[in-house]
């Protein structure tokens, strides 16, 4: 029913698909050329780019790059407005790394539509709130994109999550590296609602009846990992988990801490419960682990349907807990691992996470609603200018169209889905404060770092 209602969507939103004559806009431009229509297997194609110096581009400019691509779609194929996974190629089917808007050289990027999101920049500002903590997370840039001659909106261009000096920098695993050190790192897996290669968890989540939770290799892929390598990180994860369901689990040496690094888990938790994230801890959710450390939840994905833009399984209230997703949804396919919700009863964590997101909140600290607010107010006034934002929702004229059971009223046009944005991380953060505010935080004198926790 969802897969119909989107194409009859698309039936009625995919009527202006001439392109726009010789608009002028300060997000690059970004026009690929393919052959034939572009689908879930990757082809050939062309990418130019407009990306001028000045920040004021042409459509008709001569471009700032020109190069041959692989390109395919990716996400959600029931959505009209098309995400896309694009490679950039020496030669066909020859990858070849490349330095696109000011981004470190590589060879993998996306174009997310972000076609739920009206905002069209709710990852961005999770992304960026996480980059703030010390944390990496992809680096994602608007831009206009033109397929075939055709104006399709306003895009995220990108990176995608990846072993890479430039983006999560973590040891590279070859298929020699099956002994002794060598074999501790660097690994990727995740939790996600699609399929692939890889190992069930032993424990169900909860609220479960028969779901289990699914851990799927990403780095090095099922085509790469050795046998060894399958073992290890199974393994690893495994005694995470065993340790982190003991009577003793939340003991600083004998329990989970012996696997998991604490901070990151604090950073992870603070970013998806802020955002009252739908798929957080459950889809979209990534892991990794560097020789010789300890594992760690991250890098942040999606987030399109984060900050009150679903209804779905209470995402829209401004209070209760992410991870106890499953409260509302026991008979939801993906559910929350058990971990999340164990942390909140480890006190020595919790009070951690408190000192934390206490020092994250102080006035002209990022968490800082003042703060948050200036992130936001950039995005839309650099995503409004000459007329950007006019043209996406002229191809695209969702306003008033249901996509994502979005919480209603639905929002009449985009100052009011900003305005109402702003309003739910008011109301979101009120209540954060009434739970995680702490004001037995210890800090060490003229010193504003954190009480010294393990990384």
């Amino acid at each position: 029913m969802k897969l119909l209602r989107n194409l009859f969507i698309c039936s009625l939103l995919c009527i202006n698909t001439s392109i726009w004559a010789q608009f002028t806009s300060n997000l690059p431009i970004v026009k690929i050329t393919t052959p034939a229509a572009i689908t879930g297997t990757q082809s050939q194609g062309t990418m130019s780019i407009i990306d001028n110096v000045s920040g004021v581009n042409n459509d008709t400019d001569p471009a700032t790059f020109t190069g041959m691509i692989g390109i395919k779609t990716r996400g959600n194929a029931a959505f009209a407005k098309q995400s896309y996974t694009v490679e950039t190629w020496s030669a066909p089917s020859v990858s070849v790394d490349t330095s696109l808007m000011g981004l470190p050289r590589e060879n993998d990027w996306v174009l997310l539509g972000n076609y739920p999101d009206r905002t069209l920049f709710r990852a961005n500002l999770a992304f960026k709130l996480h980059d703030k903590m010390g944390r990496y997370a992809p680096r994602l840039k608007h831009c206009e994109l033109i397929v075939n001659n055709q104006y399709v909106g306003i895009y995220n261009f990108g990176e995608v999550i990846k072993r890479d000096v430039g983006r999560l920098d973590i040891a590279t695993l070859t298929v020699a590296d099956n002994f002794g050190h060598n074999l501790t790192g660097g690994y990727i897996w995740k939790i996600d609602d699609g399929v692939g290669a890889g190992w069930q968890s032993a424990f169900q989540p909860p609220y479960a009846a028969a779901q289990k939770i699914d851990f799927l290799y990403d780095y090095p892929d099922n085509s790469d990992i050795t046998p060894s390598q399958k073992a290890y990180i199974k393994s690893y994860v495994d005694s995470f988990e065993t340790e982190m369901n003991a009577a003793n689990f939340a003991d600083t040496l004998l329990g989970w801490r012996k696997h998991g690094a604490v901070n990151s888990f604090i950073d992870y938790m603070i970013i998806q419960e802020l955002s009252r994230n739908n798929e957080a801890y459950r889809q979209n959710a990534y892991f990794f682990k560097d020789k010789g450390t300890k594992m760690r939840p991250g890098p942040l994905w999606g987030f399109d349907l984060a900050w009150k833009n679903t209804s779905n399984c209470n995402s829209s209230k401004d209070t209760g807990w992410c991870y106890n997703y499953g409260g509302a949804c026991p008979a939801e396919a993906k559910l929350p691992p058990f971990w999340w919700s164990k942390l909140s009863t480890d006190a020595e964590f919790m009070k951690d996470l408190k000192c934390r997101y206490t020092e994250f909140r102080k006035s002209g600290n990022f968490l800082d609603t003042v703060e948050i607010f200036k992130v936001i107010d950039s995005m839309k006034t650099r995503l409004s200018a000459n007329g950007a934002l006019t043209r996406n929702f002229t191809q695209w004229p969702i306003w008033g169209v249901p996509i994502v059971n979005e919480p209603t009223p639905m929002a009449a046009d985009y100052n009011v889905e900003v305005a109402n944005l702003k309003q739910f991380i008011k109301n979101r953060v009120a209540w954060l404060d009434s739970k995680w505010i702490s004001f037995n935080c210890v800090w060490a004198a003229g010193s504003n770092d954190f009480p010294s926790i393990i990384l």
